[in-house]
This record gives structure tokens, sequence and C-alpha cells, in this order.
């Protein structure tokens, strides 16, 4: 396995952090493209990949597989899992759900 991310995300948790680091996406032997990422929660380790028909969408699915991990845990249930001292951990599938950016006015 690759064992340098290519990116990372630091959450806070418990007044320290919560790093999720994501690999650079490979194509494994299926032909499908496959993304490893890492959760390092305190108290343990979660090692898991998600696959994809390229790149790009193996690193979109381990990035919503992610965020359904870590708003379905306790800490985030409880209020203690933040991103910037916000509730929105800024991970796919809130990408996209509701306006990015204002609209020019309208002439």
């Amino acid at each position: 396995m690759i064992e340098t991310p290519f990116v990372d995300r630091r959450f806070e948790l418990d007044g320290g952090e919560l790093i999720v680091r994501f690999f650079a996406p490979s194509k494994a032997p299926g032909g499908e493209f496959q993304c490893p990422y890492v959760i390092g929660w305190p108290e343990r380790e979660v090692r898991r990949y998600a696959c994809g028909e390229d790149g790009l969408q193996a690193l979109m699915l381990a990035m919503r597989t992610v965020h359904s991990d870590l708003v379905e845990s306790d800490a985030y249930k409880a209020g203690r899992l933040t991103w910037c001292d916000q509730a929105d951990l800024d991970l796919p599938p809130t990408w996209g759900v509701g306006p990015l950016y204002d609209r020019p006015p309208q002439p």
C-alpha cells in the first residue's frame, strides 16, 4: 500500500486533532481504481479504501465514506468533532448542497 498521503484534513476533537489522510488512487488488478484512506481516531486507526471507475471517482467516494463515518460517530453527534469550529465537516455529500457562491446581480 502507498505510505505517503497526498492530502489530509485535520478536524478538532476534544481539544486535539483527528487527522484523516487520503492516499493517491491507483488502478487495481481488477481494473477499478482504489483510493486508500486512514481515519486517525485517538484510540484506533481505521484503514480502508473506496473504489471507482477512475481515480477521481475513487477519491470522491473515499471522501463521502469518511464523511458518513465521521457524522455517524458518537463524537460528532455529541458536538465534539468539528472543522474550523463548525459542524459542517466540508466533505461530500455536503458539497453542492445550496449555493457555494453569491450569484452576480441580475441586470
